[in-house]
């Protein structure tokens, strides 16, 4: 339920119409084709940046670094500050919140010499918003009553004036000052009628009804949330009318007007996929879940409750790449940067030369002597474009390897992330089960649960780093002795709570003093891998086998067993295709990513690795890495 509470913080930040800026970007992109690099061109990149910045930061932010470079080229100061601050605003949505403070104390100290009173309000709030996301709610205020300063000077733009009264609401309601935020959220609906902004007025009207459900006064929550669908209804805008909507039904859910608030989240869901409007989606289908527990239909709350974890695991990985590649994209952009810098001063460089060069050869026909001289002036000219060239192709080379290692390092990311995530799924169904049951032994038990899979995380990502040495070939290969029985049960550990929802039994058959000579990390990686997939496709109430057992030529087979649906001959053939990735079909469906990673590190290690299996008699994969000897 707390979750639909931060629906009015989310809005606030929207001071535009979604919908409109959005429909304004293809005529943007046609302008900027045929338009120079003058302050023109900077004002277009400037309204690209911020018509994407809020639902497309990621393909925003090439526009914001364009224009910020090209305004600081052409020394256009005011061009630059609209830069910096909506670039800041790109870094800000994914998550980069030291690098948003830097452009926005860059912005503020720009606007402090431009005189701009609109700068100033919009940086300051700009840096509230990050401190407020980080939850230091101190240095937030701060900045926001230092904006409040210039709030209301006379070249201050409505557009600041909303997103800092909306912000300053919403962080004192956080503090639980209640009035001063009604305060601040009324101000800001005030300004909004008066300019006319029927979404504005929509939004804040939302925003003071999710503060009085906040303080259960629900009757007048309604009232303000059913005004606001009223006005945003004839605008069209899918995205606010979907937020107002999930609102209203959580007042009516509180209100236990079960039927009228299952038909709202509906329309609401409906609405947020008409514009792929994920996370309203993701809100919608959490909101039914607790509909269907009021209604104490427990297997259809379930169900929305699968939808909703799906997605959300769906969602945090795009997130993590979002922000992964905005990093990605401000350390390339730099490095780009440079080498243009560089080319460009060779390319002079070689002007001037070819200007000598053509001069010369007009003074060819004042005698044939200096014939010999000019033309091996010209050769040497050649030679170094020639250079030139090749390095350029060099450049382009590396720049495309450093492309598709990304990509490759992203992928592998998503894939082993998932398990660690499962676990903590796993969690939130115990607690579930141990409510329903009144189990507060097993409550008690949650917090060490939790704390260990945030250990499992911290330590899969480790072996992710190491995983990204080693396509740099950097990785060092760092065999030893290990137990075998102690690489199942680290291995097993985290997946216990993913195990323990699905009612799934692990049995363990090792001799106790089998051992392997192998990488510690890579033998993890593989072990979790094969246990992960074996979970994956193991029906509830099945079992997972990992055995050992003495192999040929002084070799150690591990197995791992599951009594899943099993897999055809041609599915099994997929999974060892040359290009290592070819997609499965069917039940037992996936990319084989976490296979490559599990051949890649058994090749490494001398070892061989294989697949038994046959459709209905589950799957067996064995991995044959070689034994150590007892010390």
């Amino acid at each position: 339920m707390r979750r639909f509470l931060l629906v009015a913080f989310l809005l606030c930040c929207l001071t535009g119409t979604v919908a409109a800026r959005a429909a304004a970007v293809p005529a943007l992109l046609r302008q900027l084709r045929t338009q120079p690099a003058d302050t023109t061109r900077v004002r277009l990149l400037n309204e690209l940046c911020y018509a994407l910045h809020d639902n497309e930061p990621t393909h925003a932010l090439p526009y914001g670094e364009q224009s910020v470079a090209l305004a600081r080229r052409l020394n256009h100061s005011p061009g630059l500050l609209r830069a910096l601050l909506n670039l800041a605003s790109c870094y800000a949505n994914l998550a980069d919140g030291p690098h948003a403070l830097q452009l926005q104390q860059e912005a503020l100290l720009l606007a402090r010499r431009l005189r701009s009173n609109d700068g100033l309000v919009r940086s300051y709030t700009g840096m509230g918003g990050v401190y407020h996301e980080r939850n230091d709610t101190a240095a937030a205020l701060r900045n926001y009553r230092r904006a409040l300063t210039y709030a209301y000077r006379p070249d201050v733009q409505v557009r600041s004036q909303l997103m800092l009264f909306g912000n300053l609401g919403n962080l004192y309601f956080y503090l639980k000052q209640q009035q001063e935020g009604l305060v601040f959220t009324r101000r800001a609906l005030q300004l909004a009628r008066r300019t006319r902004d029927q979404a504005g007025e929509s939004l804040y009207l939302a925003d003071l009804g999710s503060f009085y459900m906040q303080m259960n006064q629900l009757d007048t929550a309604e009232g303000l949330l059913r005004q606001a669908v009223s006005i945003v209804e004839p605008l069209h805008n899918h995205r606010f009318e979907a937020g107002h909507l999930e609102l209203l039904a959580t007042v009516l859910l509180l209100q236990n007007e079960l039927p009228e608030a299952e038909l709202l989240t509906r329309r609401a869901m409906l609405l947020a996929r008409q514009i792929d409007y994920k996370e309203r989606v993701l809100d919608s289908y959490n909101l039914l879940a607790e509909i269907n527990v009021s209604r104490q239909q427990f297997e259809q709350a379930y169900e929305w409750q699968s939808r909703f974890r799906d997605l959300n695991d769906s969602l945090n990985s795009r997130s993590r790449v979002q922000t992964l590649t905005a990093l990605q994209t401000r350390y390339e952009t730099a490095d780009k940067e440079h080498q243009i810098r560089r080319l460009t001063e060779r390319e002079l460089v070689m002007q001037e030369r070819n200007r000598a060069l053509w001069g010369a050869i007009a003074a060819l026909l004042l005698g044939l002597g200096g014939m010999a001289y000019l033309y091996t002036k010209l050769r040497r000219s050649r030679a170094e474009l020639s250079s030139n060239h090749r390095a350029l192709e060099e450049v382009t080379k590396e720049l495309r390897q450093l492309a598709a290692s990304k990509d490759r390092l992203y992928a592998i990311v998503a894939h082993d992330l998932r398990g660690p995530v499962t676990s903590f799924a796993g969690v939130t169904e115990l607690i579930d089960f141990y409510l329903k049951q009144g189990d507060e032994e097993g409550l008690r038990r949650l917090p060490a649960l939790v704390r260990q899979s945030a250990y499992q995380l911290n330590h899969l990502l480790d072996n992710l780093l190491n995983w990204a040495v080693n396509q740099t070939g950097e990785l060092a290969f760092r065999p030893g002795r290990l137990l075998v029985t102690e690489l199942y049960q680290e291995a097993t550990r985290l997946y216990t709570n993913a195990a323990e929802a699905k009612q799934i039994t692990f049995h363990l058959d090792c001799p106790p003093h089998a051992a392997v000579w192998a990488d510690a990390h890579m033998t993890e990686t593989i072990l979790r891998n094969l246990i992960g997939n074996a979970l994956k496709f193991t029906p509830a109430g099945g079992s997972i086998y990992l055995r050992a057992q003495p192999g040929t030529e002084g070799n150690v087979v591990l197995r791992v067993q599951d009594t899943g649906s099993g897999m055809t001959p041609n599915q099994i053939a997929t999974l060892f295709s040359p290009d290592g990735l070819a997609p499965l079909r069917g039940p037992r469906s996936g990319t084989g990513l976490g296979l490559l990673l599990c051949r890649a590190f058994v090749d490494r290690q001398g070892g061989a690795l294989s697949i038994e299996s046959l459709p209905g008699q589950g799957t067996t994969v064995c991995v044959n890495l070689p034994a150590a000897h007892l010390e």
